[in-house]
């Protein structure tokens, strides 16, 4: 059993094209000192497992696994890596800020257009020029109808 952060988001493993495996790295430090890090190759074949792998994992969640460290004369590409059995997200990674690209006026509101690393979104963040927060849309196609939901919850209707 090992805690670790994913190093990247899951991805399906080298040559696997229809997604039936999940490959990650683990880094995993037994006394978290720099030094002692080690980032350990995961292969998931479990297809439960698989799903959550490649839906649910993102870049940064500390994960608890287990599995079997299959060395590198045994594995089929010949790489040290751990075939994971079973996992648990013990946290998932923090909500990343949103860079901003683009700043615009739309009327009253002003509207800060990013994107995100790790979904590839284009959200859309929103205040009022007096500085109020408005939210976040998850794009541009949704202005509208968050101002629209903003003023009917600041003039009571």
């Amino acid at each position: 059993m090992l805690d670790g952060y994913i190093e990247d988001a899951p991805v399906p493993a080298p040559g696997d094209e229809y997604g039936a495996t999940a490959a990650f790295r683990l880094i995993h430090s037994p006394t978290d000192h720099a030094a002692d890090e080690m980032v350990l190759p995961c292969l998931v074949t479990d297809p439960a497992l698989v799903r959550t792998a490649l839906e649910d994992l993102e870049e940064g969640d500390l994960l608890r696994v287990e599995g079997v460290l299959m060395l590198p004369g045994v594995s089929p590409d010949g790489v040290l890596r751990l075939r994971v059995e079973a996992l648990e997200v013990l946290s998932p990674a923090p909500i990343r800020e949103i860079e901003p690209d683009t700043v615009d006026r739309y009327g009253p509101y002003v509207i800060v257009s990013g994107s995100t690393h790790s979904t590839g979104a284009d959200p859309v963040q929103m205040w009022t020029d007096a500085g109020a927060w408005v939210g976040i849309a998850p794009g541009p196609a949704a202005v509208q109808d968050m101002i629209t939901a903003y003023e009917a919850r600041t003039n009571g209707t």
